[in-house]
Formats: C-alpha cells, sequence, structure tokens
C-alpha cells in the first residue's frame, strides 16, 4: 500500500499521468471552458469525418469531473470494443478483486502414497521459474527414494472452452485456453501440460522418479506441503492495461466471477462484470460482456460507457482505482505500452503535441480500432473520452486508422 501511494503521489506530479483533484461535479463551467469545449466540439465534428474511420465510428467525450457530455457522435450505440474491453476487466477486478489480492498456487499431500497435487489458483502472471521454486520447496518435505505421483487440481475455473464468438483461429495464437494452472506468455492449447512439464522437470532434476496422475479436488481447508503466493491484481492490471495482455484478462475475467460468487466460466464472469458495474453506478445499457480481452465478435459496449468508466476510475474514485494509472499501467500517448512511439502512435503532425499528455487503452481487431482514456487537457480540465471505430475500410491500414484516433485524441487534449 505504501509503496502505490508513492507512486500515485508521483504520477499526479507528472503531466503526463496527471490525474488531477476536480472541481465539485455542480460547478458550472467558466466562460473560457464554455469556449474550449465549442473549440473541442466543432473540431471534433469536422475530424471524425476521415475516410480512415469510415461512416461506423462512435465517439464520446466528457468532462471528467462533471460527467458533462462534450462531444458525441453514436456515443451510445453498442459497438465492438477490441481490447478497450480490458478497461472495464481493469475495474471491475479492483473493485470486486481487490489491488491487494495476492494469487496462490500450491502443492498438498494426495491420497495415494507419494502422490502430491499441483493445485492451480488463476494467477496470471506465474511464470516457469515460480513452478521451479515451488518444485524446490515442496522436495524438502519429500523422500527422494520414493517415486513420485503428480496429480493436479484444476477445479478454480470451469473447465477451458472456447468463448462465444472467438473464432476457431485464436487458439492458439491470440489467446489460450483458459485454465486456473498456467505460465504467462503461454498462447498454446494445452498450458497445464506446459506447465506441469517444467513442474515435474525440476523434481526430476532434484533426482526423484516423476509419474503422472490424476485430476482430483483438493479440499478447501487443507494445508498445503508448499505455495508461490507472490502476484498481486495490481500487478496483473498493470500487465493487462501496459501491453493489452488477453491471457491475463480472461484469467481476471474469471477472478471476478469467483469474487462475486458466481461459477468460473463465461456466463458465471459475464453475470460477475456487469453486477459489478451496476453496483458502481454505471449504465449498463447495451453492453454485451461475452469475455475479459475484448477479443469476442459478440462483445458489445458504448464509447459513452467506456468514457464513463474511464471517468469514474481517474477523477470519480481515484484513490481506489489509482493502480489503473500507475506509471506502469495505463499506456502513456507516444511514451508507454501499447501507446509507445515504437508503434507509430502519437507521431504524426497531428498528434505528437499531445505526446505524454494522453493515458488510454488501445484495441485492435482486424476490423476495429478503439481508444479509450484520460487527458489533462489544455483548459486545464480533464476529459474522458472513447473512440470506438467498427468496420474499418481496408483500403487503409490499421496504423493508419490509428493515428487517425490519436489526432482526435489531440483534439481532445486541445493541443490540435
Amino acid at each position: 500500500m505504501k509503496q502505490r501511494a508513492i507512486l500515485l503521489a508521483l504520477s499526479v506530479t507528472l503531466a503526463s499521468s496527471a490525474v488531477l483533484a476536480a472541481p465539485p461535479a455542480g460547478a458550472a463551467p467558466s466562460e473560457a471552458t464554455e469556449q474550449a469545449e465549442a473549440r473541442i466540439n466543432a473540431r471534433l465534428a469536422k475530424r471524425v469525418e476521415n475516410p480512415r474511420f469510415g461512416s461506423d465510428v462512435a465517439v464520446a467525450v466528457l468532462d471528467a469531473a462533471s460527467g458533462r457530455v462534450i462531444f458525441s457522435r453514436k456515443a451510445s450505440e453498442p459497438m465492438l470494443p477490441a481490447s478497450n474491453m480490458k478497461i472495464i476487466t481493469a475495474v471491475t477486478t479492483v473493485a470486486a478483486v481487490g489491488p491487494d489480492h495476492l494469487f496462490r498456487t500450491a502443492v498438498f499431500s494426495g491420497a495415494a502414497l507419494g502422490e502430491i497435487v499441483l493445485q492451480g489458483g488463476g494467477d496470471p502472471l506465474l511464470t516457469s521459474s515460480d513452478l521451479r521454486s515451488l518444485a524446490s520447496d515442496v522436495a524438502a518435505s519429500l523422500d527422494p527414494a520414493a517415486p513420485i505421483t503428480v496429480s493436479t487440481d484444476l477445479n478454480l475455473f470451469a473447465a477451458p472452452s472456447r468463448a462465444p464468438g472467438w473464432p476457431r483461429g485464436y487458439i492458439p495464437s491470440v489467446a489460450s485456453s483458459v485454465t486456473s494452472l498456467a505460465r504467462l506468455g503461454d498462447y498454446s492449447r494445452d498450458p497445464v501440460s506446459g506447465a506441469l512439464k517444467v513442474f515435474r522437470q525440476r523434481l526430476e532434476t532434484l533426482g526423484f522418479t516423476v509419474q503422472q496422475g490424476s485430476e482430483v479436488d483438493v479440499a478447501a481447508d487443507t494445508t498445503p506441503l508448499a505455495a508461490v503466493s507472490k502476484h498481486s491484481a495490481t500487478d496483473a492490471v498493470h500487465l493487462m492495461l501496459r501491453e493489452s495482455e488477453n491471457n491475463v484478462a480472461e484469467v481476471l475475467f474469471r477472478q471476478v466471477a469467483i469474487a462475486k460468487g458466481q461459477p468460473a466460466s463465461w456466463a458465471g464472469a459475464q453475470r460477475a462484470a456487469t453486477a459489478t458495474l451496476a453496483e458502481l453506478g454505471l449504465d449498463t445499457s447495451g453492453l454485451t460482456l461475452v469475455d475479459g480481452s475484448g477479443l469476442s465478435r459478440k462483445d458489445r459496449v458504448t464509447a459513452l460507457t467506456l468514457a464513463n468508466v474511464t471517468r469514474l476510475s481517474s477523477s470519480g474514485d481515484p484513490a481506489r482505482f489509482a493502480v489503473m494509472y500507475d506509471a506502469s499501467a495505463m499506456p502513456i500517448s507516444g511514451v508507454s505500452g501499447t501507446l509507445d512511439s515504437k508503434y507509430g502512435r502519437f507521431t504524426t503532425k497531428q498528434s505528437r503535441c499531445a505526446r505524454g499528455e494522453v493515458r488510454a487503452k488501445t484495441g485492435t481487431l482486424f476490423d476495429t480500432i478503439g481508444l479509450s482514456g484520460v487527458t489533462m487537457a489544455t483548459d486545464g480540465q480533464q476529459k474522458a473520452f472513447s473512440i470506438l471505430v467498427n468496420d474499418r475500410p481496408q483500403r487503409f491500414t490499421a496504423l493508419a486508422t490509428r493515428q487517425a484516433a490519436d489526432g482526435l485524441a489531440a483534439t481532445v487534449n486541445g493541443c490540435w
């Protein structure tokens, strides 16, 4: 908690990541603010008519302090969000799971002689190194002269299945099968096998004879022989937002379901995430949450909803959701994450003026481009915005449309 408070304090001092104290929600805008917002509105109305967007583009821009609508185009129309869905996954994770929650992967004694059980705890950041350390720890309590049977307990999540609306080719390419035992970065069809292999190989290196066991269910009150529990929900949210990590998003989607007492399945997570948003006072009209990553072709979110989610997390309840705006979390325009200039973001003459001034989540599917976030505008007022392009004209590259969206974000900032 102390480290997070320090990071938040630092972020407030930096223009690139500022989430400044807002005036009272009921305060009337000054004449200067009204003029600035009128300029933004007029410029957006002109610049959104860009052939790189096509005709199916939704935009919502809000004054972050009051929720006042500055600009709206198709803002209440349900759209494919692509990875902008991860903003919702981040908010629901922080609200339901809690930023300090630690994920545990543990090993237990099995019922049979020489049997141990590796239990998946739904740690989205589990690494090969973690599994080797866990095997080394548990080895201290085992007889190296006796053969070891390694069984698994994977019952935390529902059996793996392809999400509704996921094209068949998504696994194993842009996502893996969602299980409670998987290593970070493993995008295979069977991530459990990969994790087990690393664990067993470490035991074999230590001199044990290891054989494969079965799937069992460890009682909830059982004490583990060894456990690794060093990755927090905050760590996972940081990586998911910064790098747009799909597997992390899907594991967090299920962790929200567990936190809300729902089955850790696609349907259970959908109910849990939607209920969490409603509890936060957000309008869920037009919202269809199929997955946590935004890969599903059946996901639907309005630009207004996304703008309101970023408004809530950045200024409505900034202390609660501060982890989303840590320096290592939400991408910074032209500086970090998926908005780094190395990806061509905020590098054009229309957008480079906003370098370091926008905190936003990117989103890309073959026909969808999204950019949703916040910016401290040149008029001194924070703005929350969402830009969603569906049915992207294929005669333009995805980068061309992304850069056009960057230009709209610079317009929201007021620097262009």
